[in-house]
Protein backbone atom coordinates (compact mmCIF):
# COMPACT_ATOMS: atom_id res chain seq x y z
CA UNK A 1 0.00 0.00 0.00
CA UNK A 2 2.76 2.18 1.10
CA UNK A 3 4.42 1.17 -2.38
CA UNK A 4 1.59 2.16 -4.46
CA UNK A 5 1.38 5.76 -3.19
CA UNK A 6 4.41 6.56 -3.54
CA UNK A 7 4.54 5.22 -6.85
CA UNK A 8 1.55 7.79 -7.49
CA UNK A 9 3.42 10.74 -5.82
CA UNK A 10 6.43 10.17 -8.54
CA UNK A 11 4.17 10.46 -11.42
CA UNK A 12 2.50 13.71 -10.15
CA UNK A 13 5.98 15.10 -9.54
CA UNK A 14 6.66 13.58 -13.36
CA UNK A 15 3.38 15.35 -14.64
CA UNK A 16 4.20 18.46 -13.05
CA UNK A 17 7.92 18.84 -14.11
CA UNK A 18 6.70 18.37 -18.14
CA UNK A 19 4.13 20.86 -17.79
CA UNK A 20 6.53 23.01 -16.35
CA UNK A 21 9.03 22.82 -19.09
CA UNK A 22 5.99 23.17 -21.70
CA UNK A 23 5.10 26.52 -20.21
CA UNK A 24 8.53 27.50 -20.13
CA UNK A 25 9.41 26.92 -23.78
CA UNK A 26 6.19 28.68 -24.07
CA UNK A 27 6.76 31.80 -22.58
CA UNK A 28 10.07 31.99 -24.44
CA UNK A 29 8.16 31.20 -27.95
CA UNK A 30 5.96 33.92 -27.11
CA UNK A 31 9.22 36.47 -25.94
CA UNK A 32 10.90 35.53 -29.21
CA UNK A 33 7.86 36.43 -31.06
CA UNK A 34 7.56 39.46 -29.58
CA UNK A 35 10.47 40.84 -30.13
CA UNK A 36 10.80 39.86 -33.16
CA UNK A 37 7.84 42.39 -34.16
CA UNK A 38 8.35 45.94 -35.01
CA UNK A 39 7.61 48.43 -32.21
CA UNK A 40 4.81 51.37 -33.13
CA UNK A 41 7.13 53.39 -30.22
CA UNK A 42 10.49 53.32 -31.97
CA UNK A 43 10.37 56.11 -34.11
CA UNK A 44 13.18 58.47 -33.97
CA UNK A 45 15.35 60.74 -36.57
CA UNK A 46 18.98 61.81 -36.63
CA UNK A 47 20.59 64.83 -37.77
CA UNK A 48 24.24 65.19 -39.04
CA UNK A 49 26.37 68.63 -40.37
CA UNK A 50 28.81 68.65 -43.20
CA UNK A 51 31.95 70.43 -42.11
CA UNK A 52 31.75 74.31 -42.37
CA UNK A 53 33.14 75.48 -45.69
CA UNK A 54 35.33 77.71 -45.16
CA UNK A 55 36.20 77.03 -41.38
CA UNK A 56 38.12 80.84 -41.59
CA UNK A 57 36.55 83.81 -42.86
CA UNK A 58 37.68 87.75 -42.81
CA UNK A 59 35.18 89.87 -40.76
CA UNK A 60 32.27 90.25 -43.45
CA UNK A 61 32.68 86.55 -44.75
CA UNK A 62 30.67 84.24 -44.75
CA UNK A 63 30.52 80.44 -43.98
CA UNK A 64 27.88 77.32 -44.85
CA UNK A 65 27.07 73.46 -44.09
CA UNK A 66 24.62 71.42 -45.71
CA UNK A 67 22.49 69.19 -42.40
CA UNK A 68 21.48 66.21 -43.35
CA UNK A 69 17.64 65.18 -41.46
CA UNK A 70 17.69 60.87 -41.36
CA UNK A 71 14.45 59.30 -40.15
CA UNK A 72 14.04 56.19 -38.55
CA UNK A 73 9.98 55.04 -38.69
CA UNK A 74 9.46 58.68 -38.80
CA UNK A 75 7.77 61.13 -41.02
CA UNK A 76 6.81 64.16 -39.13
CA UNK A 77 8.03 68.01 -38.81
CA UNK A 78 11.51 68.34 -37.14
CA UNK A 79 12.00 72.03 -36.36
CA UNK A 80 15.47 73.21 -36.80
CA UNK A 81 17.73 75.87 -35.33
CA UNK A 82 21.59 77.18 -35.45
CA UNK A 83 23.41 78.90 -32.05
CA UNK A 84 27.05 80.48 -32.15
CA UNK A 85 28.40 81.07 -29.22
CA UNK A 86 32.42 81.86 -28.48
CA UNK A 87 34.32 81.60 -25.17
CA UNK A 88 35.64 84.83 -25.67
CA UNK A 89 33.56 87.58 -22.60
CA UNK A 90 33.34 90.48 -24.97
CA UNK A 91 31.85 89.97 -28.12
CA UNK A 92 31.12 92.95 -31.22
CA UNK A 93 28.52 91.91 -33.74
CA UNK A 94 28.88 87.89 -33.27
CA UNK A 95 28.41 86.16 -36.13
CA UNK A 96 24.77 85.46 -37.32
CA UNK A 97 23.56 81.52 -38.18
CA UNK A 98 20.27 80.83 -39.93
CA UNK A 99 18.77 77.44 -41.27
CA UNK A 100 16.99 77.10 -44.68
CA UNK A 101 14.39 75.86 -44.49
CA UNK A 102 13.81 76.28 -40.94
CA UNK A 103 11.37 73.24 -40.53
CA UNK A 104 11.54 70.08 -42.93
CA UNK A 105 9.68 66.56 -42.85
CA UNK A 106 11.91 64.69 -42.07
CA UNK A 107 13.70 62.96 -44.49
CA UNK A 108 15.37 66.07 -46.01
CA UNK A 109 18.05 68.07 -46.15
CA UNK A 110 18.78 71.52 -45.25
CA UNK A 111 21.52 74.36 -45.52
CA UNK A 112 23.03 76.57 -42.56
CA UNK A 113 24.55 80.28 -43.13
CA UNK A 114 27.07 81.58 -41.01
CA UNK A 115 27.23 85.25 -41.69
CA UNK A 116 29.94 87.96 -40.25
CA UNK A 117 30.10 91.49 -40.17
CA UNK A 118 33.05 94.18 -41.07
CA UNK A 119 33.76 94.63 -37.25
CA UNK A 120 33.11 90.99 -36.29
CA UNK A 121 35.50 90.01 -33.12
CA UNK A 122 38.24 87.93 -35.05
CA UNK A 123 38.30 85.16 -32.59
CA UNK A 124 37.15 81.11 -32.98
CA UNK A 125 33.45 80.26 -32.70
CA UNK A 126 31.48 77.36 -32.09
CA UNK A 127 28.67 76.64 -34.25
CA UNK A 128 26.04 74.23 -33.51
CA UNK A 129 22.90 72.66 -35.39
CA UNK A 130 19.95 71.43 -33.29
CA UNK A 131 16.82 70.15 -34.80
CA UNK A 132 13.39 69.21 -32.41
CA UNK A 133 10.48 67.13 -33.30
CA UNK A 134 7.08 67.93 -31.00
CA UNK A 135 5.60 64.96 -32.11
CA UNK A 136 7.94 62.45 -30.41
CA UNK A 137 9.23 64.66 -28.27
CA UNK A 138 12.45 64.56 -29.24
CA UNK A 139 16.08 66.54 -29.75
CA UNK A 140 18.83 66.09 -31.29
CA UNK A 141 22.04 68.16 -31.61
CA UNK A 142 25.33 68.01 -33.96
CA UNK A 143 28.93 68.21 -33.21
CA UNK A 144 29.89 71.69 -32.13
CA UNK A 145 32.05 72.68 -35.66
CA UNK A 146 34.80 75.72 -35.34
CA UNK A 147 34.44 78.94 -37.24
CA UNK A 148 37.55 80.84 -37.15
CA UNK A 149 37.22 84.71 -37.89
CA UNK A 150 40.61 86.25 -39.16
CA UNK A 151 42.46 88.94 -38.29
CA UNK A 152 42.90 91.18 -41.94
CA UNK A 153 45.05 94.25 -42.38
CA UNK A 154 43.48 97.39 -43.26
CA UNK A 155 43.57 98.14 -46.72
CA UNK A 156 41.69 100.29 -49.75
CA UNK A 157 40.13 99.53 -52.79
CA UNK A 158 39.58 101.74 -55.99
CA UNK A 159 35.85 102.25 -57.44
CA UNK A 160 35.67 104.36 -60.24
CA UNK A 161 32.48 107.23 -59.70
CA UNK A 162 32.92 109.29 -63.03
CA UNK A 163 34.16 107.60 -66.40
CA UNK A 164 36.60 109.39 -68.40
CA UNK A 165 34.85 112.34 -70.19
CA UNK A 166 34.66 112.96 -73.61
CA UNK A 167 35.13 109.13 -74.42
CA UNK A 168 36.47 109.40 -77.66
CA UNK A 169 39.11 112.58 -78.67
CA UNK A 170 41.25 113.35 -81.83
CA UNK A 171 44.86 112.99 -80.69
CA UNK A 172 46.23 115.58 -79.46
CA UNK A 173 43.29 115.94 -76.82
CA UNK A 174 42.23 114.23 -73.40
CA UNK A 175 39.70 113.43 -71.27
CA UNK A 176 38.67 113.39 -67.25
CA UNK A 177 37.12 110.97 -64.78
CA UNK A 178 36.54 110.41 -61.13
CA UNK A 179 38.35 107.64 -58.81
CA UNK A 180 37.77 106.92 -55.19
CA UNK A 181 39.88 105.21 -52.90
CA UNK A 182 37.87 103.15 -50.58
CA UNK A 183 39.31 102.37 -47.14
CA UNK A 184 38.42 98.83 -45.48
CA UNK A 185 38.99 98.07 -41.72
CA UNK A 186 39.64 101.90 -40.88
CA UNK A 187 42.75 102.06 -43.30
CA UNK A 188 44.85 105.50 -43.06
CA UNK A 189 47.37 105.82 -44.92
CA UNK A 190 51.34 106.16 -43.61
CA UNK A 191 52.05 109.34 -42.78
CA UNK A 192 48.79 111.01 -42.76
CA UNK A 193 47.67 114.05 -43.61
CA UNK A 194 50.89 114.91 -45.32
CA UNK A 195 51.96 111.61 -47.20
CA UNK A 196 49.11 108.82 -49.06
CA UNK A 197 48.21 106.78 -51.82
CA UNK A 198 50.05 107.22 -55.24
CA UNK A 199 47.81 106.49 -57.95
CA UNK A 200 48.78 105.28 -61.49
CA UNK A 201 47.64 103.90 -64.76
CA UNK A 202 49.24 100.33 -63.73
CA UNK A 203 48.19 98.95 -67.60
CA UNK A 204 47.48 100.46 -70.61
CA UNK A 205 46.09 98.16 -73.58
CA UNK A 206 46.83 98.09 -76.24
CA UNK A 207 50.61 98.71 -75.79
CA UNK A 208 51.75 101.16 -78.90
CA UNK A 209 54.69 103.12 -79.21
CA UNK A 210 53.32 106.75 -78.33
CA UNK A 211 50.69 105.54 -75.77
CA UNK A 212 48.17 108.19 -73.58
CA UNK A 213 49.43 109.30 -70.48
CA UNK A 214 47.59 109.23 -67.14
CA UNK A 215 47.93 111.84 -64.20
CA UNK A 216 45.90 112.35 -60.86
CA UNK A 217 44.76 115.32 -58.56
CA UNK A 218 46.28 115.72 -55.70
CA UNK A 219 45.67 118.31 -52.39
CA UNK A 220 47.76 121.11 -53.27
CA UNK A 221 51.60 120.73 -52.44
CA UNK A 222 51.16 117.13 -52.21
CA UNK A 223 52.24 114.00 -54.26
CA UNK A 224 49.31 111.29 -52.91
CA UNK A 225 46.16 110.65 -51.93
CA UNK A 226 45.98 110.97 -47.60
CA UNK A 227 43.51 108.68 -46.80
CA UNK A 228 41.85 108.26 -42.84
CA UNK A 229 38.92 106.09 -42.92
CA UNK A 230 36.47 107.81 -45.42
CA UNK A 231 36.63 107.66 -49.21
CA UNK A 232 38.66 110.16 -51.06
CA UNK A 233 38.21 111.03 -54.71
CA UNK A 234 40.81 112.15 -56.98
CA UNK A 235 40.50 113.32 -60.58
CA UNK A 236 42.14 110.99 -63.22
CA UNK A 237 43.44 113.13 -66.69
CA UNK A 238 44.22 111.29 -69.91
CA UNK A 239 46.53 113.32 -72.04
CA UNK A 240 47.22 111.95 -76.12
CA UNK A 241 49.87 113.07 -78.41
CA UNK A 242 48.69 114.92 -81.67
CA UNK A 243 50.32 117.82 -83.82
CA UNK A 244 50.90 121.20 -81.91
CA UNK A 245 50.54 124.64 -83.78
CA UNK A 246 53.23 126.61 -84.21
CA UNK A 247 52.07 129.41 -86.17
CA UNK A 248 54.42 131.17 -88.86
CA UNK A 249 56.85 133.82 -88.04
CA UNK A 250 54.16 136.63 -88.73
CA UNK A 251 56.32 140.18 -89.22
CA UNK A 252 54.28 142.22 -90.83
CA UNK A 253 55.55 144.06 -93.60
CA UNK A 254 52.69 146.52 -94.81
CA UNK A 255 54.53 149.63 -93.71
CA UNK A 256 57.78 149.16 -95.82
CA UNK A 257 55.98 147.73 -98.71
CA UNK A 258 53.82 150.87 -99.00
CA UNK A 259 56.79 152.38 -99.44
CA UNK A 260 57.62 150.77 -102.39
CA UNK A 261 55.00 153.03 -104.87
CA UNK A 262 56.85 155.82 -103.67
CA UNK A 263 59.30 156.86 -106.34
CA UNK A 264 56.46 156.28 -108.92
CA UNK A 265 54.05 158.51 -106.77
CA UNK A 266 57.13 161.48 -107.11
CA UNK A 267 57.11 160.82 -110.65
CA UNK A 268 53.44 161.08 -111.27
CA UNK A 269 53.66 164.49 -109.19
CA UNK A 270 56.15 166.00 -111.72
CA UNK A 271 54.40 165.42 -114.94
CA UNK A 272 50.95 166.22 -113.17
CA UNK A 273 52.89 169.89 -112.29
CA UNK A 274 54.48 170.05 -116.07
CA UNK A 275 51.74 168.61 -118.27
CA UNK A 276 48.25 170.68 -118.73
CA UNK A 277 44.79 169.82 -117.47
CA UNK A 278 44.57 166.51 -119.49
CA UNK A 279 48.32 165.28 -118.36
CA UNK A 280 47.18 165.87 -114.63
CA UNK A 281 44.11 163.66 -115.03
CA UNK A 282 45.82 161.12 -116.70
CA UNK A 283 49.01 161.03 -113.95
CA UNK A 284 46.16 160.81 -110.91
CA UNK A 285 43.96 158.02 -112.70
CA UNK A 286 48.10 156.21 -112.85
CA UNK A 287 48.46 157.08 -109.57
CA UNK A 288 45.18 155.98 -108.11
CA UNK A 289 46.38 152.56 -109.98
CA UNK A 290 49.46 152.67 -108.75
CA UNK A 291 48.14 153.03 -104.99
CA UNK A 292 45.47 150.74 -105.64
CA UNK A 293 48.57 148.03 -106.33
CA UNK A 294 50.26 148.63 -103.60
CA UNK A 295 47.99 147.52 -101.26
CA UNK A 296 46.80 144.87 -102.47
CA UNK A 297 50.16 143.48 -103.09
CA UNK A 298 50.80 145.02 -99.02
CA UNK A 299 49.81 141.00 -97.60
CA UNK A 300 51.76 139.19 -99.84
CA UNK A 301 54.41 141.13 -98.04
CA UNK A 302 54.32 139.25 -94.30
CA UNK A 303 53.83 135.74 -93.77
CA UNK A 304 50.42 134.45 -91.73
CA UNK A 305 49.95 130.80 -92.81
CA UNK A 306 49.80 128.67 -89.53
CA UNK A 307 52.10 125.20 -89.07
CA UNK A 308 51.69 122.60 -86.94
CA UNK A 309 54.79 120.29 -85.46
CA UNK A 310 54.97 116.79 -83.81
CA UNK A 311 57.69 117.02 -81.42
CA UNK A 312 56.40 113.92 -79.52
CA UNK A 313 55.11 111.91 -82.44
CA UNK A 314 51.19 110.88 -82.40
CA UNK A 315 49.08 109.00 -80.51
CA UNK A 316 47.53 106.37 -83.22
CA UNK A 317 43.76 105.68 -83.66
CA UNK A 318 43.03 103.29 -81.16
CA UNK A 319 40.60 102.15 -77.83
CA UNK A 320 42.57 102.35 -74.92
CA UNK A 321 42.03 100.82 -71.34
CA UNK A 322 43.73 101.86 -68.09
CA UNK A 323 43.73 99.63 -64.99
CA UNK A 324 43.89 102.00 -62.01
CA UNK A 325 45.40 100.74 -58.99
CA UNK A 326 47.04 102.28 -55.83
CA UNK A 327 50.27 101.95 -53.49
CA UNK A 328 50.86 103.49 -50.11
CA UNK A 329 54.30 104.12 -48.54
CA UNK A 330 54.56 100.76 -46.94
CA UNK A 331 53.53 99.36 -49.93
CA UNK A 332 49.82 98.25 -49.19
CA UNK A 333 48.27 97.71 -53.04
CA UNK A 334 44.66 98.42 -53.62
CA UNK A 335 42.72 95.15 -53.73
CA UNK A 336 39.31 94.86 -55.36
CA UNK A 337 39.27 91.34 -55.26
CA UNK A 338 35.88 89.48 -53.44
CA UNK A 339 33.23 87.79 -53.86
CA UNK A 340 31.66 90.21 -56.60
CA UNK A 341 34.75 91.82 -58.17
CA UNK A 342 37.95 90.16 -59.79
CA UNK A 343 40.65 93.28 -60.51
CA UNK A 344 41.42 96.71 -59.85
CA UNK A 345 38.91 99.19 -62.01
CA UNK A 346 39.15 100.13 -65.66
CA UNK A 347 38.67 103.49 -67.47
CA UNK A 348 38.78 103.83 -71.00
CA UNK A 349 39.54 106.68 -73.76
CA UNK A 350 38.99 106.45 -77.71
CA UNK A 351 41.68 108.04 -79.96
CA UNK A 352 41.11 109.17 -83.33
CA UNK A 353 42.86 111.10 -86.30
CA UNK A 354 43.66 114.56 -84.98
CA UNK A 355 41.99 117.37 -87.42
CA UNK A 356 43.45 119.91 -89.62
CA UNK A 357 42.67 123.55 -90.29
Amino acid sequence: MLKSESSQSESSKFKFSIRTVHAGITALCLLAALLALPSASAQTFTLEADPLSPNAVSPGGSSSSNITVGADNFTGTVDLACTVTSTTQTIVDIPVCTVSPAAVTAPAVASATITTQSDTTTVAYSITITGSAPSISQTAATQPQSLTVLSVSPQFTITVQKPVAPSSVPAGSGGEGVIIVNPINGYQSPGYPTSGVTLSCSTITPLVTIPPVCSFSYPSGLTSLPVNGVPVTSTITISTFGPVTTGAAAHPRGFPALWLPVPMLALVGLGAAVGGKRARKAWGLLALFVMSGAVCLTPACGNSTPSTTTPNGVTPNNSYSFTVSGVDANGVVSSNTGSTTTANPTVSLTVSTPTTK
